[in-house]
């Protein structure tokens, strides 16, 4: 029996409709471990500060950097006179001006995916919020936006221009010794927001003092799965979701030529005729016409030629080599299961270099957070209470992770990453879809599903595995990883893998994904973990047709306590739904444009995943 499928990427919620975060008080001195909270923790200690002041804002202040290019600053502060208030400074690429927009739409925050009007780039946070507290909440334009000077250097989006480390530096050299500010700076925001704080916290300048970003985009690179992401297009020319997208400068500017039409010639020619030759382009003219007119996009241009030859030497988007280097006092922050965050902040949670006592981490509900950025904000005040005023909140007594828990739908505190008290278990792929503890009777007939090249039937076509329901509240915790035994008739494909939490009244919702591209299923074994595959940045290596191949697939981290008489299932496809609701909203992997039979074989194919017991150490339940 086989158990061939059509997928569709609407059939599990990727949010939890109608969810609004927000905080539980907890006095100081509860014990907090092992403690379930119906909002995100919070342990008070001393009272923090209070709305006490009304909003003044200064625009378009022109600040000069080391190189005598002015960019345009935008300062909201307290009214009050003679007073000096610490800093909060949100870089960001998307335009200070459109955050202004944030006085009339704070109490109005759409959720993702739930609401036509979400706009990521909204990213500055909420001044009135923030400054009423006791803060100066600046925001510039970087270099080339705006109204700032400098964008003859560029025409493309140039993300090393935007979060540039020498600008970020002299802003906050200059924030600090301002007549209204008592030299201490903070920073926050999600995104590129979150990223030009990784860029400046490796070499900070004497006066920030801490960081705070939310929805981190940078990480090691250490989940490479080499399949070319579109969502970074979607993002940065606005066709995500209601994406505003980035701002043009206002006066003549430069086209800035692609870095790799700077390659030796023959090699450039060899490059441009094997990607214009390859199906995943040649059939798809969108991504085909980024080649044939390299200036239309320039980084655009650079990732799919650097997606056929991914090189470790090469510059990784969103990719920092340093981590390690940043010392500063930190609360990163991430959603579940977003692709954008989730990865690349647990990998630097995992390498940053600050000290493990000034280390903390927030996990929100899956999905991306509302826009405009005003969640979370008493969070963000408890920090720079403690690190900019001097207000022992008790931020820093709380265990160092707080997460949300999906199936509960609540919040608890961790020590540590992943849970030391993880069972790991494996949970093997039976034939006729099942999931089990049990290994595998016998030599099964494998199992097989075709994906026709969706130029020709966009219907995208699976396998599932499910575990049987479980027989009492069961945990699942910490990173997963998928070790697929498996053959195909092409010498290569996309492996997309999702783990859904399905409840006895058949609602789904989606816990995590994981990408392989089968020509890069090397592994990395100094990197590399059972639960935590890594593979390396190098050329693709064919897969021999017919010829059955171990793939070891991570997934992105998850936590969900499934319910009793819930279960878990695993969904195994090659293409992403890009007629879902995501997909046409720009969320989806570059299609396999080639029709493709998938075999996969039992007895060691299983999923690896962390169990959590209750209490004592005890099986999974099923």
């Amino acid at each position: 029996m086989n158990n061939k499928k059509t997928y569709s990427g609407d059939s599990a919620r990727i949010v939890i409709k109608g969810l609004v975060p927000a905080p539980t008080p907890v006095p100081y001195g509860t014990n907090v471990q092992g403690v379930y909270f119906d909002g995100y923790p919070q342990l008070t200690k001393e009272r923090g500060s209070q709305p006490a002041y009304e909003v003044k804002t200064e625009k378009d202040i022109m600040v000069a950097m080391r190189d005598g290019v002015r960019i345009a600053v935008d300062v909201h502060r307290p009214t009050a006179q003679g007073e000096r208030f610490p800093a909060i400074l949100a870089w960001g690429m998307w335009g200070k001006d459109v955050q202004e927009a944030v006085r009339w739409l704070a109490d109005k925050p759409q959720p993702y995916y739930d609401s036509p009007f979400w706009d990521g780039t909204m990213e500055a946070g909420n001044f009135m919020y923030t400054v009423p507290r006791g803060y100066a909440h600046v925001i510039p334009d970087p270099r080339g936006v705006g109204n700032s000077e400098g964008g003859e250097e560029k025409i493309d989006v140039d993300r090393g221009l935007l979060h540039k480390k020498e600008d970020i530096y002299d802003l906050i050299e200059w924030i600090a010794v301002q007549p209204w500010c008592d030299g201490n700076v903070g920073m926050m925001g999600p995104s590129s927001y979150a990223r030009a704080q990784m860029v400046i916290g490796t070499d900070p300048p004497p006066h920030l003092k801490a960081l705070h970003p939310d929805a981190c985009p940078v990480g090691t690179g250490d989940h490479f799965h080499g399949i070319y992401d579109t969502f970074l297009y979607h993002v940065q020319y606005g066709r995500h979701g209601n994406d505003s997208g980035f701002p043009v400068p206002n006066y003549p500017y430069t086209v800035k030529r692609p870095e790799m039409l700077n390659l030796p010639k023959e090699e450039l020619q060899a490059r441009l005729a094997e990607a214009l030759n390859h199906p995943d382009i040649k059939y798809n003219s969108k991504w085909y016409s980024y080649i044939k007119y390299p200036l239309k996009s320039g980084s655009t241009l650079n990732m799919l030629l650097n997606y056929f030859h991914p090189r470790s030497q090469q510059p990784v988007l969103d990719v920092s080599p340093d981590t390690d280097k940043i010392k500063l006092p930190i609360y990163l922050g991430t959603p579940w299961d977003v692709r954008l965050y989730t990865f690349p902040t647990f990998e630097s949670w995992g390498h940053i270099g600050t000290p493990a006592k000034n280390k903390k981490l927030i996990v929100c509900p899956p999905g991306e957070p509302t826009r405009p950025y005003v969640e979370y904000h008493d969070e963000i005040v408890r920090w720079y209470d403690y690190w900019l005023k001097g207000i022992d909140t008790g931020i820093m007594d709380e265990p160092p992770i707080k997460m949300f828990v999906m199936g509960v739908n609540k919040w608890r505190f961790e020590n540590e990453w992943p849970l030391a008290r993880t069972d790991w278990t494996k949970l093997y792929l039976h034939p006729g879809g099942r999931l089990s503890t049990d290994s595998v009777a016998g030599k099964p007939e494998p199992e097989r599903f075709t994906q026709p090249a969706p130029y020709e039937d966009p219907t995208v076509y699976c396998l599932t595995y499910q575990t049987a329901p479980f027989a009492r509240d069961t945990e699942i915790t910490g990173p997963v990883a998928l070790y697929l035994d498996a053959a195909i008739d092409k010498d290569d494909t996309n492996w997309m893998v999702d783990l859904v939490m399905v409840t006895p009244d058949g609602k789904r919702q989606l816990l995590s994904n994981g990408w392989l591209k089968a020509a890069h299923r090397a592994l990395d074994p100094n990197r590399s973990k059972p639960y935590d595959p890594v593979h390396p940045r190098q050329d693709p290596v064919p897969v021999p047709p017919g010829k059955v191949v171990r793939y070891a697939i991570a997934l992105q981290p998850t936590a969900c306590v499934f319910g009793k008489g819930s279960w878990l299932e695993l969904v195994i496809r090659n293409q992403d739904d890009v007629l879902s609701r995501l997909g046409t909203w720009g969320v989806y992997m570059l299609p396999f444009m080639r029709t493709v039979t998938h075999e996969i074989h039992f007895g060691d194919s299983h999923l690896f995943v962390p169990h959590i017991p209750a209490g004592r150490k005890q099986g999974l339940g099923i």
